[in-house]
C-alpha cells in the first residue's frame, strides 16, 4: 500500500517540499503497521529504513543493565530509525508499539535525497537535536541510576562479611555469657570464694593489655609449657584448658596471680571463670571490629557519593581512587590491582562526587576487559599545572575503529545489556566540560590506559 501525498503535506518535515518531490516520495514509500506490544525493530539490528509515523504511539527503549530503559517516546509525524541509516551502523535503539501504529517506510536512498533537500534536511536535522538532548538527559539519569546500582552492590558484597562475623559473635556470644555465670557459681562452692573472687578479676583485668603475636611453633612450645605447668598443678582437663589459655592470651603473670590460690579444685575453678571471661572478650572484640567495618564501609561511601549536594572543593585525587577501588572491590576479585601513586600529589579544585563517578567509570571498564588473572594499573603523576590518572589494564586492547568511537553517545563495544554505551561519554563531559580537562585513551593488545589530565586551578566555572 502506498502513501498519499497529501498525507505527507501535514507533516513538518515534508511541508516545504515541491508537489513532484512529494508524489515522488510517496510513491517511493509502503505502509508498515504494527499493534501494541509488536517491536518494530531491537537495538543492535542492522538497519536499512528508517519510519514516519502517521498513527499511533512509539516507544523507544535502549538495553539497561536489569531492564530496559526508556528514553523517549514518538508521536505521529515523527521520524523513526533514521540514526542507522545516517552512521551506516546497527540500531541505536530498540522501538515497540504502544498503540496500534501506522508508519511510512523510507528506504536509504530516499532518505538520502531529503537530505538534499534544504528546508527538509534543516527539520530533519533539528529534529534530531531535539531528540538527542531528550534521549541524552535521560540516558545520564539512567546511566547514573545504573553506576548507584554497582555501588550498591559493591556496598552489599563489602558488608556481607562483616555483618555475618557480627552474626556469628552474637551467636557466640549467647554461649559465652552462659559459661561466665556457670563459672561464677562454681567460684562460689571453693573453699575461699572472696579470695578466689578477686584473684580472677585481677587476672580478667590483665587480658585488656597488648598480646604478642605467636607463631605456629612458639604456639605450640607455649600450649606444651603451660599443659605442663597446669598438670602439675592437679588440673583434670590440662591439655583443653591450656590449648584455650593460649589462644585467648592468658599469660604467666595470669597464671602467678591465680597459682597464689593453690593448686587442685579451686585453681582449675578460678581458671575455668578467667578463660569464660576472655572468651567473652574476644567476642565483644570481634562484633566491634566487624561494626568498625561496616561503619568505614558507610562512610566512604557517604563522602564518596552524595546525591543531594556536589560541592566544588580542594580535592585529594588519590583518596578518591582509594575510595572507588574500595567500593568496587568485589568487580575486581581476581584482579591484581597495581597503585603507582606519585607521592606529595598536590590537590585539585574539582566537584569531588563527579571526579569519583569518572574513575568508577573507567576502573570498572578496566575489570570488565582483564576479568580475573588480570592487571589494573591506577597510576598519578603532576607537572607544575596539572594532576595526571592514568588506569591502565593489561586486556586485549580495543581496536582502532572503535578507539576513535568509544567517547561518542550511545556507542559502546559491550555485548546487548551490559551497558547503554555512555558512561564514557559522561566521563569525557564531567573531565572536558566541568572540569576543564583532558582525557584521552590508547590502546594495543595487552594494553590500554586511560588518561585524565585535570588542572589544579579551573580558571572558570563550566557549569
Amino acid at each position: 500500500m502506498s502513501v498519499d501525498p497529501e498525507v505527507l503535506r501535514h507533516i513538518s518535515l515534508f511541508a516545504e517540499l515541491p508537489d513532484a518531490d512529494l508524489v515522488r516520495l510517496a510513491g517511493g514509500m509502503e505502509i508498515t503497521q504494527v499493534v501494541p506490544g509488536e517491536v518494530l525493530f531491537n537495538e543492535g539490528e542492522h538497519g536499512d529504513s528508517a519510519y514516519v509515523l502517521l498513527d499511533g504511539l512509539l516507544e523507544v527503549t535502549n538495553i539497561g543493565p536489569w531492564q530496559p530503559l526508556v528514553v523517549g517516546e514518538s508521536h505521529p509525524g515523527d521520524l523513526v530509525g533514521e540514526m542507522a541509516l545516517l552512521r551506516k551502523g546497527p540500531r541505536t535503539a530498540t522501538v515497540t508499539a504502544r498503540e496500534s501504529s501506522k508508519l511510512a517506510r523510507i528506504t536509504q536512498d530516499e532518505l538520502n535525497v531529503l537530505l538534499t533537500t534544504g528546508t527538509t534536511a534543516s527539520a530533519i536535522y533539528q529534529t534530531l537535536l531535539d531528540r538527542w538532548e531528550q534521549t541524552r538527559d535521560r540516558l545520564r539519569q539512567g546511566e547514573r541510576v545504573a553506576q548507584l546500582g554497582v555501588l550498591a552492590a559493591g556496598v552489599a558484597h563489602e558488608l556481607n562479611n562483616p555483618s555475618a562475623a557480627v552474626g556469628r559473635s552474637a551467636g557466640a556470644l549467647e554461649g559465652a555469657i552462659g559459661r561466665m555465670v556457670e563459672a561464677g557459681l562454681a567460684l562460689s562452692r571453693t573453699t575461699s570464694p572472696l579470695e578466689t573472687t578477686r584473684a580472677v578479676e585481677a587476672a580478667v583485668a590483665d587480658l585488656g593489655g597488648p598480646r604478642s603475636v605467636l607463631g605456629s611453633i612458639e604456639r605450640l612450645d607455649r600450649e606444651s609449657a603451660l599443659h605442663e605447668r597446669l598438670t602439675g598443678l592437679g588440673v583434670e582437663r590440662a591439655g583443653a584448658m591450656a590449648a584455650e589459655a593460649v589462644g585467648v592470651g592468658v599469660d604467666d603473670g595470669v597464671l602467678e596471680r591465680l597459682a597464689a590460690l593453690g593448686g587442685g579444685a579451686d585453681f582449675e575453678g578460678a581458671l575455668e571463670a578467667v578463660l569464660a571471661a576472655a572468651a567473652a572478650l574476644k567476642i565483644t572484640r570481634e562484633i566491634g571490629m566487624a561494626a568498625g567495618q561496616i561503619s568505614a564501609i558507610v562512610a566512604t561511601l557517604g563522602s564518596y557519593s552524595r546525591l543531594d549536594r556536589a560541592p566544588t572543593a580542594e580535592v585529594d585525587v588519590a583518596d578518591g581512587l582509594e575510595k572507588t577501588l574500595s567500593l568496587l572491590a568485589h568487580r575486581l576479585e581476581g584482579i591484581e590491582v597495581v597503585r603507582e601513586y606519585a607521592s606529595d600529589l598536590p590537590l585539585v579544585t574539582a566537584t569531588e562526587t563527579e571526579l569519583n563517578q569518572v574513575w568508577t567509570n573507567l576502573i570498572a571498564n578496566a575489570a570488565d576487559a582483564v576479568g580475573p588473572g588480570g592487571v589494573i594499573t591506577v597510576r598519578t603523576s603532576a607537572d607544575s599545572d596539572r594532576v595526571v590518572v592514568e588506569i591502565e589494564d593489561n586486556g586485549p586492547g580495543i581496536p582502532l575503529g572503535d578507539l576513535e568511537r568509544i567517547f561518542y553517545a550511545f556507542y559502546s563495544t559491550k555485548a546487548p545489556g551490559k551497558g547503554v554505551g555512555l558512561g564514557l561519554a559522561v566521563t569525557q563531559r564531567i573531565v572536558s566540560v566541568d572540569h576543564q580537562g583532558e582525557i584521552e585513551a590508547e590502546s594495543e593488545p595487552g594494553r590500554t590506559v586511560f588518561r585524565v589530565a585535570l588542572p589544579r586551578e579551573p580558571e572558570t566555572n563550566a557549569r
